[in-house]
């Protein structure tokens, strides 16, 4: 059984190799391994996921196994009173498909409240990803972007959905 829990600033090791793996197993082949050492030397930097984890503004969750393995990650920050955006979501790839996506997913949906959008970037090539929060009940809004706003990191769609 996972335990989803808030992170420490222990578990930041283990959640930059969570990061590290899952990149690229997810994106080596449409983005290239040097692009993904660059993007997640870049995003998931020490420096960066501290700041993330103290954010009083900001949810940063890992799901752990029994015997204590960073299974999986989310990320959330409150963007206004009614608009949450997820900022990451990731499992290590040998475990994905066992609920650790799901169980993370309703923990941020439980942080986040009723009456709130929780909004979301996805890269475009991501079909997996796109799959998992569109059976959640996130829709496509339309629109594209460049991911995180980095033209390294290419094309994602926003998908958005609200908490009743």
């Amino acid at each position: 059984m996972l335990e989803i829990r808030q992170a420490t600033a222990d578990d930041l090791d283990a959640v930059r190799q969570l990061l590290h793996d899952t990149w690229h197993a997810t994106y080596d082949a449409t983005m290239g391994v040097e692009v993904v050492n660059d993007i997640t030397a870049r995003w998931h930097s020490a420096e960066n996921l501290s700041r993330q984890l103290s954010d009083p503004d900001g949810c940063f969750l890992v799901a752990e196994t029994p015997d204590g393995i960073i299974a999986g990650h989310a990320g959330a920050v409150r963007q206004a009173a009614d608009v949450v955006c997820l900022t990451r979501l990731y499992v290590l790839p040998k475990l994905q498909g066992d609920g650790a996506g799901t169980a993370l997913l309703t923990a941020v949906t439980d942080w986040a409240g009723q009456g709130v959008t929780i909004e979301l970037e996805v890269e475009t090539a991501n079909t997996p990803a796109i799959g998992f929060y569109r059976r959640h009940g996130f829709s496509d809004d339309g629109r594209q972007v460049q991911c995180g706003g980095d033209p390294a990191a290419g094309q994602a769609i926003v998908m958005k959905r609200r908490v009743s």
